[in-house]
Protein backbone atom coordinates (compact mmCIF):
# COMPACT_ATOMS: atom_id res chain seq x y z
CA UNK A 1 0.00 0.00 0.00
CA UNK A 2 1.30 3.46 -0.95
CA UNK A 3 2.35 5.63 1.97
CA UNK A 4 0.47 8.88 2.50
CA UNK A 5 2.09 11.95 0.97
CA UNK A 6 2.93 13.52 4.33
CA UNK A 7 5.56 10.84 5.01
CA UNK A 8 9.06 10.54 3.62
CA UNK A 9 9.37 11.33 -0.10
CA UNK A 10 11.16 8.03 -0.61
CA UNK A 11 7.98 5.99 -1.25
CA UNK A 12 7.81 2.22 -1.00
CA UNK A 13 6.59 2.05 -4.61
CA UNK A 14 7.70 -1.11 -6.43
CA UNK A 15 10.39 -0.40 -9.01
CA UNK A 16 8.48 -2.38 -11.62
CA UNK A 17 5.39 -0.23 -11.09
CA UNK A 18 7.45 2.92 -11.60
CA UNK A 19 8.86 1.48 -14.82
CA UNK A 20 5.47 0.42 -16.17
CA UNK A 21 3.90 3.81 -15.46
CA UNK A 22 6.61 5.80 -17.24
CA UNK A 23 6.72 3.32 -20.11
CA UNK A 24 3.00 4.00 -20.58
CA UNK A 25 3.55 7.75 -20.34
CA UNK A 26 6.35 7.48 -22.91
CA UNK A 27 3.98 5.70 -25.30
CA UNK A 28 1.18 8.26 -25.03
CA UNK A 29 3.37 11.34 -24.55
CA UNK A 30 2.38 13.30 -27.64
CA UNK A 31 1.81 17.03 -27.68
CA UNK A 32 5.05 18.49 -26.37
CA UNK A 33 6.53 19.13 -22.90
CA UNK A 34 3.47 20.85 -21.43
CA UNK A 35 1.34 17.83 -22.28
CA UNK A 36 3.99 15.51 -20.80
CA UNK A 37 4.09 17.50 -17.56
CA UNK A 38 0.31 17.39 -17.30
CA UNK A 39 0.32 13.61 -17.81
CA UNK A 40 2.98 13.09 -15.12
CA UNK A 41 1.16 15.38 -12.70
CA UNK A 42 -2.13 13.56 -13.26
CA UNK A 43 -0.66 10.08 -12.79
CA UNK A 44 1.85 10.73 -10.01
CA UNK A 45 0.17 13.48 -8.01
CA UNK A 46 -3.58 13.27 -8.61
CA UNK A 47 -4.22 9.56 -9.14
CA UNK A 48 -1.55 7.92 -6.97
CA UNK A 49 -0.41 10.53 -4.39
CA UNK A 50 3.16 9.34 -4.80
CA UNK A 51 4.50 12.88 -4.25
CA UNK A 52 3.18 15.85 -2.34
CA UNK A 53 2.25 18.97 -4.27
CA UNK A 54 5.26 20.76 -2.80
CA UNK A 55 7.63 18.01 -3.92
CA UNK A 56 6.18 18.02 -7.41
CA UNK A 57 6.38 21.80 -7.79
CA UNK A 58 9.92 21.87 -6.39
CA UNK A 59 10.91 19.24 -8.94
CA UNK A 60 9.24 21.13 -11.77
CA UNK A 61 11.03 24.34 -10.77
CA UNK A 62 14.35 22.49 -10.69
CA UNK A 63 13.77 20.98 -14.14
CA UNK A 64 12.96 24.40 -15.57
CA UNK A 65 16.10 25.92 -14.07
CA UNK A 66 18.49 23.23 -15.35
CA UNK A 67 19.55 22.53 -18.94
CA UNK A 68 17.77 19.63 -20.56
CA UNK A 69 14.30 18.52 -21.72
CA UNK A 70 11.96 19.53 -18.89
CA UNK A 71 9.47 16.66 -19.12
CA UNK A 72 12.16 13.97 -19.33
CA UNK A 73 13.94 15.46 -16.33
CA UNK A 74 10.66 15.56 -14.43
CA UNK A 75 10.28 11.83 -15.07
CA UNK A 76 13.83 11.29 -13.78
CA UNK A 77 13.17 13.49 -10.74
CA UNK A 78 9.99 11.57 -9.89
CA UNK A 79 11.81 8.25 -10.01
CA UNK A 80 14.59 9.68 -7.85
CA UNK A 81 12.14 10.83 -5.18
CA UNK A 82 10.31 7.51 -5.22
CA UNK A 83 13.14 4.96 -5.33
CA UNK A 84 16.46 6.81 -5.31
CA UNK A 85 19.01 6.50 -8.10
CA UNK A 86 17.64 3.17 -9.35
CA UNK A 87 14.19 4.69 -9.58
CA UNK A 88 15.55 7.65 -11.54
CA UNK A 89 17.28 5.38 -14.06
CA UNK A 90 14.17 3.21 -14.45
CA UNK A 91 11.70 6.10 -14.82
CA UNK A 92 13.91 8.09 -17.16
CA UNK A 93 14.81 5.18 -19.42
CA UNK A 94 11.23 3.91 -19.51
CA UNK A 95 9.99 7.36 -20.52
CA UNK A 96 12.56 7.66 -23.34
CA UNK A 97 12.42 4.07 -24.64
CA UNK A 98 9.15 4.21 -26.68
CA UNK A 99 10.23 7.31 -28.63
CA UNK A 100 13.67 5.79 -29.26
CA UNK A 101 12.24 2.52 -30.61
CA UNK A 102 9.62 4.22 -32.79
CA UNK A 103 12.06 6.75 -34.22
CA UNK A 104 14.62 4.03 -34.89
CA UNK A 105 12.03 2.15 -36.95
CA UNK A 106 10.99 5.31 -38.81
CA UNK A 107 14.62 6.26 -39.42
CA UNK A 108 15.48 2.85 -40.85
CA UNK A 109 12.46 3.07 -43.16
CA UNK A 110 13.40 6.63 -44.16
CA UNK A 111 16.94 5.79 -45.24
CA UNK A 112 15.79 2.51 -46.76
CA UNK A 113 12.79 3.80 -48.72
CA UNK A 114 13.22 7.60 -48.64
CA UNK A 115 13.98 7.80 -52.33
CA UNK A 116 10.54 6.43 -53.28
CA UNK A 117 8.45 9.31 -54.74
CA UNK A 118 5.45 8.57 -52.51
CA UNK A 119 7.58 8.87 -49.39
CA UNK A 120 9.29 12.01 -50.68
CA UNK A 121 5.88 13.57 -51.24
CA UNK A 122 5.01 13.17 -47.57
CA UNK A 123 8.11 15.11 -46.51
CA UNK A 124 7.39 17.76 -49.14
CA UNK A 125 4.33 18.64 -47.08
CA UNK A 126 5.74 18.19 -43.57
CA UNK A 127 8.70 20.57 -43.98
CA UNK A 128 6.59 23.79 -44.16
CA UNK A 129 4.60 22.64 -41.11
CA UNK A 130 7.81 22.03 -39.14
CA UNK A 131 9.08 25.49 -40.07
CA UNK A 132 5.77 27.03 -39.00
CA UNK A 133 6.08 25.26 -35.65
CA UNK A 134 9.63 26.60 -35.18
CA UNK A 135 8.54 30.18 -35.94
CA UNK A 136 5.47 29.91 -33.69
CA UNK A 137 7.65 28.55 -30.88
CA UNK A 138 10.08 31.46 -31.15
CA UNK A 139 7.13 33.87 -30.96
CA UNK A 140 5.58 32.14 -27.93
CA UNK A 141 8.87 31.88 -26.04
CA UNK A 142 9.82 35.42 -26.97
CA UNK A 143 6.76 36.86 -25.25
CA UNK A 144 7.98 35.29 -22.00
CA UNK A 145 11.72 35.82 -22.39
CA UNK A 146 11.73 39.44 -23.58
CA UNK A 147 10.71 41.80 -20.79
CA UNK A 148 12.74 44.91 -21.67
CA UNK A 149 14.52 46.57 -24.59
CA UNK A 150 17.94 45.12 -23.81
CA UNK A 151 16.58 41.57 -23.96
CA UNK A 152 14.82 42.39 -27.23
CA UNK A 153 18.11 43.70 -28.63
CA UNK A 154 19.85 40.50 -27.53
CA UNK A 155 17.15 38.40 -29.19
CA UNK A 156 17.48 40.27 -32.48
CA UNK A 157 21.29 40.19 -32.35
CA UNK A 158 21.26 36.44 -31.67
CA UNK A 159 18.88 35.82 -34.59
CA UNK A 160 21.09 37.81 -36.97
CA UNK A 161 24.30 36.14 -35.79
CA UNK A 162 22.85 32.64 -36.19
CA UNK A 163 20.97 33.24 -39.46
CA UNK A 164 23.54 35.22 -41.43
CA UNK A 165 26.92 34.56 -39.80
CA UNK A 166 26.52 30.95 -38.54
CA UNK A 167 27.74 32.13 -35.14
CA UNK A 168 28.71 29.38 -32.71
CA UNK A 169 25.73 28.79 -30.40
CA UNK A 170 27.87 27.71 -27.44
CA UNK A 171 29.88 30.92 -27.61
CA UNK A 172 26.70 32.94 -28.11
CA UNK A 173 25.07 31.54 -24.97
CA UNK A 174 28.27 32.03 -22.97
CA UNK A 175 28.57 35.69 -24.02
CA UNK A 176 24.91 36.45 -23.41
CA UNK A 177 25.02 34.69 -20.04
CA UNK A 178 28.01 36.79 -19.01
CA UNK A 179 26.19 39.96 -20.05
CA UNK A 180 23.19 38.84 -18.05
CA UNK A 181 25.25 38.36 -14.89
CA UNK A 182 26.95 41.75 -15.33
CA UNK A 183 23.76 43.69 -16.10
CA UNK A 184 21.02 41.87 -14.17
CA UNK A 185 23.05 40.26 -11.38
CA UNK A 186 23.68 41.68 -7.90
CA UNK A 187 25.53 44.98 -8.29
CA UNK A 188 27.81 44.43 -5.33
CA UNK A 189 29.25 41.18 -6.59
CA UNK A 190 30.50 40.06 -9.96
CA UNK A 191 30.97 36.48 -10.98
CA UNK A 192 33.80 35.32 -13.16
CA UNK A 193 32.44 33.08 -15.90
CA UNK A 194 34.78 30.86 -17.86
CA UNK A 195 33.62 28.65 -20.68
CA UNK A 196 35.76 25.70 -21.55
CA UNK A 197 34.95 24.33 -24.99
CA UNK A 198 37.01 21.25 -25.75
CA UNK A 199 37.26 20.22 -29.38
CA UNK A 200 35.49 17.24 -30.79
CA UNK A 201 37.42 13.98 -30.72
CA UNK A 202 38.17 13.30 -34.41
CA UNK A 203 38.38 9.51 -34.06
CA UNK A 204 36.84 7.08 -33.63
CA UNK A 205 33.55 8.18 -35.13
CA UNK A 206 31.40 6.84 -32.28
CA UNK A 207 33.46 8.80 -29.75
CA UNK A 208 32.98 11.94 -31.84
CA UNK A 209 29.26 11.29 -32.08
CA UNK A 210 28.94 10.63 -28.35
CA UNK A 211 30.97 13.69 -27.37
CA UNK A 212 28.96 15.95 -29.66
CA UNK A 213 25.62 14.87 -28.21
CA UNK A 214 26.93 15.08 -24.65
CA UNK A 215 27.58 18.76 -25.34
CA UNK A 216 24.17 19.15 -26.94
CA UNK A 217 22.44 17.57 -23.95
CA UNK A 218 24.25 19.98 -21.64
CA UNK A 219 23.11 23.09 -23.52
CA UNK A 220 19.34 22.69 -23.76
CA UNK A 221 17.88 25.73 -22.02
CA UNK A 222 14.16 26.32 -22.50
CA UNK A 223 13.24 23.21 -24.48
CA UNK A 224 14.53 21.03 -27.27
CA UNK A 225 13.86 23.54 -30.06
CA UNK A 226 16.37 25.94 -28.51
CA UNK A 227 19.25 23.65 -29.42
CA UNK A 228 18.13 23.13 -33.04
CA UNK A 229 20.36 25.97 -34.38
CA UNK A 230 23.44 24.42 -32.75
CA UNK A 231 22.67 20.92 -34.00
CA UNK A 232 21.82 22.14 -37.50
CA UNK A 233 25.00 24.19 -37.84
CA UNK A 234 27.25 21.40 -36.59
CA UNK A 235 25.77 18.33 -38.29
CA UNK A 236 24.93 20.02 -41.61
CA UNK A 237 27.44 22.81 -42.20
CA UNK A 238 30.53 21.76 -40.23
CA UNK A 239 30.51 17.97 -39.86
CA UNK A 240 28.51 17.26 -43.02
CA UNK A 241 26.67 14.33 -41.45
CA UNK A 242 23.28 15.37 -42.90
CA UNK A 243 21.93 17.56 -45.67
CA UNK A 244 19.50 20.40 -44.88
CA UNK A 245 16.66 18.30 -46.22
CA UNK A 246 17.59 15.26 -44.14
CA UNK A 247 17.82 17.44 -41.05
CA UNK A 248 14.31 18.83 -41.55
CA UNK A 249 12.96 15.35 -42.29
CA UNK A 250 14.59 14.09 -39.09
CA UNK A 251 12.88 16.88 -37.14
CA UNK A 252 9.56 15.85 -38.68
CA UNK A 253 10.06 12.22 -37.65
CA UNK A 254 11.05 13.36 -34.15
CA UNK A 255 7.82 15.33 -33.90
CA UNK A 256 5.53 12.44 -34.85
CA UNK A 257 6.95 10.23 -32.12
CA UNK A 258 6.11 10.67 -28.42
CA UNK A 259 8.65 12.24 -26.09
CA UNK A 260 10.95 15.28 -26.44
CA UNK A 261 12.02 16.67 -29.82
CA UNK A 262 15.69 16.00 -29.01
CA UNK A 263 14.99 12.33 -29.72
CA UNK A 264 15.98 13.48 -33.24
CA UNK A 265 19.48 12.55 -32.03
CA UNK A 266 18.50 8.95 -32.78
CA UNK A 267 17.92 9.87 -36.43
CA UNK A 268 21.27 11.66 -36.72
CA UNK A 269 23.16 8.89 -34.96
CA UNK A 270 21.67 6.28 -37.28
CA UNK A 271 22.71 8.25 -40.38
CA UNK A 272 26.28 8.54 -39.06
CA UNK A 273 26.89 5.02 -37.72
CA UNK A 274 23.80 2.83 -38.07
CA UNK A 275 22.01 1.23 -35.14
CA UNK A 276 25.02 1.56 -32.82
CA UNK A 277 25.33 5.24 -33.70
CA UNK A 278 21.64 5.76 -32.92
CA UNK A 279 22.10 4.18 -29.49
CA UNK A 280 25.26 6.19 -28.71
CA UNK A 281 23.68 9.49 -29.77
CA UNK A 282 20.51 8.85 -27.75
CA UNK A 283 22.35 7.85 -24.58
CA UNK A 284 24.74 10.79 -24.90
CA UNK A 285 22.06 13.47 -25.38
CA UNK A 286 19.97 12.28 -22.40
CA UNK A 287 22.83 11.41 -20.01
CA UNK A 288 23.37 15.04 -18.86
CA UNK A 289 19.70 15.19 -17.81
CA UNK A 290 20.23 12.34 -15.35
CA UNK A 291 23.43 13.92 -13.98
CA UNK A 292 21.85 17.37 -13.66
CA UNK A 293 18.90 15.99 -11.71
CA UNK A 294 21.14 13.91 -9.42
CA UNK A 295 23.21 16.98 -8.60
CA UNK A 296 20.35 19.47 -8.71
CA UNK A 297 18.12 17.77 -6.14
CA UNK A 298 20.82 18.20 -3.51
CA UNK A 299 21.13 21.93 -4.28
CA UNK A 300 17.53 22.68 -5.24
CA UNK A 301 16.95 25.72 -3.04
CA UNK A 302 20.39 27.20 -3.67
CA UNK A 303 20.01 26.93 -7.47
CA UNK A 304 16.43 28.17 -7.49
CA UNK A 305 17.19 31.28 -5.42
CA UNK A 306 20.62 32.17 -6.80
CA UNK A 307 20.52 35.73 -8.19
CA UNK A 308 23.47 34.94 -10.47
CA UNK A 309 21.71 31.92 -11.98
CA UNK A 310 18.54 33.96 -12.49
CA UNK A 311 20.52 36.77 -14.13
CA UNK A 312 22.37 34.35 -16.41
CA UNK A 313 19.17 32.58 -17.50
CA UNK A 314 17.46 35.90 -18.21
CA UNK A 315 19.73 36.75 -21.14
CA UNK A 316 20.45 33.15 -22.17
CA UNK A 317 16.71 32.60 -22.64
CA UNK A 318 16.45 35.69 -24.83
CA UNK A 319 19.46 34.55 -26.86
CA UNK A 320 17.92 31.08 -27.18
CA UNK A 321 14.73 32.51 -28.68
CA UNK A 322 16.83 34.56 -31.08
CA UNK A 323 18.76 31.44 -32.04
CA UNK A 324 15.51 29.60 -32.81
CA UNK A 325 14.41 32.50 -35.01
CA UNK A 326 17.82 32.52 -36.72
CA UNK A 327 17.56 28.79 -37.39
CA UNK A 328 14.14 29.30 -38.93
CA UNK A 329 15.50 31.98 -41.29
CA UNK A 330 18.38 29.76 -42.37
CA UNK A 331 16.35 26.57 -42.80
CA UNK A 332 13.56 28.32 -44.68
CA UNK A 333 15.90 29.64 -47.38
CA UNK A 334 15.84 26.32 -49.25
CA UNK A 335 12.31 25.24 -48.38
CA UNK A 336 9.80 28.09 -48.73
CA UNK A 337 10.70 29.84 -51.98
CA UNK A 338 8.02 28.03 -53.96
CA UNK A 339 4.31 28.74 -54.04
CA UNK A 340 2.94 25.51 -52.56
CA UNK A 341 5.40 25.21 -49.60
CA UNK A 342 4.93 28.88 -48.74
CA UNK A 343 1.12 28.67 -48.79
CA UNK A 344 1.22 25.51 -46.68
CA UNK A 345 3.62 27.21 -44.24
CA UNK A 346 1.29 30.23 -43.93
CA UNK A 347 -1.74 28.01 -43.38
CA UNK A 348 0.09 25.92 -40.75
CA UNK A 349 1.31 29.04 -38.96
CA UNK A 350 -2.24 30.40 -38.81
CA UNK A 351 -3.48 27.04 -37.57
CA UNK A 352 -0.93 26.97 -34.76
CA UNK A 353 -1.08 30.60 -33.64
CA UNK A 354 -4.63 31.70 -34.44
CA UNK A 355 -6.74 28.56 -34.27
CA UNK A 356 -4.69 26.46 -31.78
CA UNK A 357 -4.91 23.33 -33.94
CA UNK A 358 -2.94 20.39 -32.56
CA UNK A 359 0.47 20.18 -34.21
CA UNK A 360 0.18 16.46 -35.02
CA UNK A 361 -3.04 17.10 -36.93
CA UNK A 362 -1.36 19.83 -38.96
CA UNK A 363 1.63 17.57 -39.61
CA UNK A 364 -0.64 14.78 -40.85
CA UNK A 365 -2.57 17.21 -43.06
CA UNK A 366 0.71 18.61 -44.41
CA UNK A 367 1.97 15.14 -45.24
CA UNK A 368 -1.24 14.31 -47.13
CA UNK A 369 -1.27 17.60 -49.03
CA UNK A 370 2.42 17.24 -49.81
CA UNK A 371 1.85 13.76 -51.21
CA UNK A 372 -0.98 15.04 -53.44
CA UNK A 373 1.03 18.09 -54.56
CA UNK A 374 4.08 15.97 -55.30
CA UNK A 375 2.12 13.64 -57.55
CA UNK A 376 0.35 16.58 -59.22
CA UNK A 377 3.69 18.26 -59.92
CA UNK A 378 2.81 21.43 -57.99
Amino acid sequence: MVSPPEQSPERAVPLGLVGRLFLKLGLVGFGGPLAHIALIQDEVLEKRNWLTKTQFLDGLALCQMLPGPVSTQLAIYTGLRLRGYRGAVVSGCAFILPAFCLLLIFTWAYFRFGAIPAVQGLFYGTTPVILAMILATSHRLGKTAVTDRLLLAMLVASAVLVAFFSFNIVLLFALMGLLGILYYGPKGKRSHVAAKLPALVPIPLLAQLGWFFLKVGSLIFGGGLVIIPFIEREVVEILGWLTHKEFLDGLALGQITPGPVIITATFIGYKVAGFLGAAVATVAIFLPSFLFIFAGVAYLRRIENSPHVKALLKTVNAAAVGAILGAFLRLSQESLFHVFPFLLFAAALAGIVRYKIAFLRLLAAGALLGWVAHWAGI
